[in-house]
């Protein structure tokens, strides 16, 4: 009786397919790795490009990553961040729903998100995303700050202060909240108290023209014009194009009585901001009835 082959020639057919197996699967995985590999290196490219505020090259290099990976949720983050820092809201938002379809704990896309609905003044949508925020870091401190601000917009002070303090609570030196915990009590009626947290947002950030455009306008209408004087002129050196401040310092020096430098204040504002003309003239008129009333209390 012959022995058949037919069997031992299927188990080395086997093998044969097995190794062959193992092989594509080793170089699948290979490829993968590989590929995996790549999408990190136009990664950090692009990283390294956003940090020098080169917007379009680190653009270009987190699509090329996201080529590699198209589901690498953080190159989407990323992407999002530097299109949102350019000014193109549409794609952001569109790069952080997709982060946070492949990462739905993703906090720092909610974040960011939340930006671009308080933005287009979607405050309870910023409210959600902020709550998403924390509920995946409860130790965000940014987070609390941006939700203290569209609470603040929406009339819910309270919340919102609640949540300024504990943004300071977490970050000690996160300076943006002190300068709107500052906003919320100048509205507040306490002047002392706002002054103290923009002094704190001032010495934590100097280089912010807004920290001291608030301070000036509290040190305004507690009277100490001169020291709001210095404050305004501050900002307009940090930043020579803030329409708002000529509009405040104007009034500040028609209320002392410097009209010519006032107007010229006035000229300067409605030039960057045309649109602000309609409330700066209420604003003058105001000023100008509340310098006669007080010409008038002094004559008698």
């Amino acid at each position: 009786m012959l022995f058949t082959n037919r069997r031992l020639s299927k188990e080395i057919g086997l093998c044969f397919g097995v190794a062959w197996l193992l092989i594509a699967l080793s170089s699948a995985a290979q490829t993968q790795s590989s590929r995996a590999k790549s999408a990190a290196s136009y990664f950090a490219l692009g990283s390294e490009w956003q940090a020098r505020g080169e917007y379009d090259r680190a653009i270009d290099d987190y699509d090329i990553a996201i080529t590699f990976d198209p589901r690498f949720a953080r190159a989407y983050y990323a992407r999002g961040c530097a299109r949102f820092f350019k000014g193109e809201v549409d794609t952001a938002l569109a790069d952080f729903n997709r982060a946070l379809e492949l990462e739905p704990r993703f906090a720092r896309a909610y974040y960011y998100r939340s930006f671009i609905r308080i933005r287009r003044r979607d405050y309870t949508g910023a409210i959600a995303d902020c709550d998403r925020a924390i509920e995946s870091d409860k130790k965000y401190a940014a987070a609390y700050n941006s939700r203290g601000y569209a609470r603040v917009m929406i009339g819910d002070q309270e919340g919102a202060f609640s949540d300024f303090n504990r943004a300071i609570k977490l970050d000690e030196r996160l300076s943006s909240a002190y300068d709107n915990r500052g906003n919320l009590r100048f509205e507040r009626g306490d002047f002392d108290g706002a002054i103290a947290d923009h002094n704190r947002a001032i010495e934590l950030n100097p280089r912010v023209a807004e920290s001291y455009n608030n301070r000036a306008n509290a040190h305004y209408v507690k009277g100490d014009y001169e020291v709001a004087l210095a404050d305004y002129n501050q900002a307009l050196t940090i930043n020579p194009r803030y329409a708002e401040v000529y509009a405040n310092r104007g009034i500040l020096l028609l209320r002392m009585g410097r009209m010519a430098e006032a107007d010229a204040d006035f000229a300067r504002s409605l030039a960057l901001k045309p649109d602000m003309k309609s409330s700066l003239e209420q604003r003058i008129e105001a000023t100008r009835a509340q310098r006669s009333n007080q010409h008038i209390t002094t004559r008698k």
